[in-house]
């Protein structure tokens, strides 16, 4: 498959495939992304692409138009080095499929909430719309951009991830606390219906896709591919919970959806979410995990015990630090199921430098 803004696909590729089967080729898999020139990537710069001003904040995250000429813009104008993928993420809100169930969408600058629709633990009221308003929406979107993208870049799996996740936008963080002490059948019964769901519809948004995908998926942010259909799993809601608690209502959705994928990646939100890690490990068929910096907390170079523990659980890692510490986690991590989002490169000459330190460092 020719990809216009990936020159180098069959290689990256290779190198996908050797990250998911815990190999690597001669290095890690890098992603670096530069700007081809100093030109102006801003989205007005171009004639073609519509204000911001022009839309509401809803419809920046909803017209496929819209959505397409900025990727669109902004890809063809950026060098995707190493194994940099092209891949834009149709973004419905974290969780999203919370939708399918009535959730209400309230758009922020910088995010996407939902209000709550279940204002008791009662399972009848976990009611799935047979009219698939939302569902239908988010497929049209999807296929729109889909069609429109082949043979220029990828469009990847959606941010409908995390099923705790989805029944705290439906039923309200706080509400939701008391229900897994109270009412934890309810909260077991509502996990199992929303996964049930959420595998009939990741699988629609996956064929809707693939053509895009090279027949496989990619995931945006965390700069994966892969043959047959992967995503994100999370359960940002673990923060407020204890391992007891994360292993009765989260292990199960963890080991339903690693079953549904072909590979999966954790994305795994900072040091709160440790004290889970021991479970997490134990789901067999989960593969990687990604781990994010949050505000506040230690650089992610201070994590390299833990990133120890997880590669020696067999699972792979996908890490977007800071640039100066890429070195550091380049010498101290086995290359094998790794990926390193870089960013912060000025050019071409930088780049290649790192790409050869990646080739030197790299080891078992």
């Amino acid at each position: 498959m020719i990809i216009k803004y990936k020159e180098n696909w069959e290689e990256t590729k290779k190198r996908m495939d050797a990250f998911w089967n815990k190999e690597y080729i001669d290095r890690c898999c890098l992603s670096i992304k530069l700007r081809k020139d100093k030109s102006d990537l801003s989205y007005n710069s171009d004639p073609l692409v519509l204000s911001k001003s022009e839309y509401t904040l809803e419809e920046t995250r909803t017209d496929s138009d819209y959505i397409f000429r900025h990727f669109d813009h902004y890809t063809k104008n950026t060098i995707h080095l190493a194994e940099a993928i092209p891949s834009l993420m149709p973004g419905f809100g974290v969780a999203a499929q919370a939708c399918y169930f009535g959730a209400k969408q309230i758009h922020a600058p910088d995010t996407i909430w939902f209000e709550s629709v279940i204002d008791e633990p009662d399972i009848n009221k976990l009611v799935y719309d047979k009219d698939e308003v939302a569902l239908n929406a988010h497929k049209k979107l999807t296929s729109d951009l889909s069609e429109r993208a082949k043979g220029l870049f990828m469009v990847g799996m959606n941010d409908n991830c995390g099923i705790i996740d989805a029944l705290s936008n439906l039923r309200d963080n706080a509400a939701l606390l008391v229900d897994m002490v109270d009412n934890p059948e309810f909260v077991e019964a509502a996990r199992d219906k929303i996964t049930d769901v959420w595998k009939k519809t990741q699988k629609q948004f996956y064929d809707l896709s693939k053509g895009s995908n090279d027949g496989g998926s990619s995931h945006s942010w965390m700069q994966t591919w892969s043959r047959g259909i992967h995503g994100q799993l999370q359960c940002d809601f673990s923060v407020m919970i204890s391992p007891a608690f994360y292993e009765r209502f989260v292990l199960p959705e963890l080991e339903a959806c690693t079953s549904f994928y072909d590979n999966s990646t954790y994305h795994l939100d900072g040091q709160e979410q440790i004290r889970h890690l021991d479970l997490i490990l134990s789901v067999k068929r989960l593969d990687n995990i990604q781990w994010t910096a949050v505000a506040g907390q230690p650089r992610m170079s201070n994590f390299i015990d833990v990133f120890h523990k997880i590669q020696k659980a067999g699972k792979g890692l996908v890490l977007a630090p800071d640039l100066d510490e890429v070195p550091f986690l380049l010498k101290n991590l086995s290359h094998k199921g790794l990926i390193i989002v870089v960013s912060g490169i000025k050019d071409i000459d930088e780049a290649n430098d790192l790409i050869k330190l990646a080739e030197k460092c790299a080891h078992l």
